[in-house]
């Protein structure tokens, strides 16, 4: 059986992550810090953001949230306000120096956009994103 698929999907992974590593280290972040801010900056208008929604978004556990929200709290790049409900759910703000970053770090994500489909196609685009869904759809816990 060919194995390819998986070793090209890691090493497509690795590669965007590297790129986007690179970019961050130039604002002296990481890049799960400007994946975190891309994403609230991009959705706080439109709804309260918790760290489950952050969890859901990036696919990633719980434990793993918690501590780059956590550090992210540490450098001054969000604030979590409990909410008058229920204090246990945390509203997850960005602070005015995220918000600074914060256009610096969506042009920096449209343009890596852009080079992905320059790549692959525009035509391409639509059945690529559909098939890395299935992926992920069927080998999530």
């Amino acid at each position: 059986m060919d194995r390819s698929l998986g070793i090209l999907i890691k090493k497509a992974n690795n590669a965007v992550n590297r790129d986007a590593d690179k970019f961050a280290q130039t604002l002296g972040l990481t890049s799960v810090q400007i994946s975190i801010i891309d994403y609230v900056s991009r959705e706080e208008n439109k709804k309260d953001i918790f760290q489950k929604d952050v969890e859901s978004e990036f696919n990633i556990r719980r434990a793993t949230a918690t501590s780059a929200l956590k550090l992210m709290e540490e450098r001054d790049l969000i604030v979590r306000v409990p909410m008058k409900k229920d204090a246990r759910l945390k509203r997850i703000i960005l602070t005015p120096k995220s918000h600074i970053l914060s256009k610096k770090i969506c042009e920096y994500f449209d343009h890596a956009e852009q080079n992905m489909i320059a790549a692959m196609g525009d035509k391409n685009k639509s059945v690529f994103k559909n098939a890395l869904r299935q992926v992920i759809d069927k080998l999530s816990d």
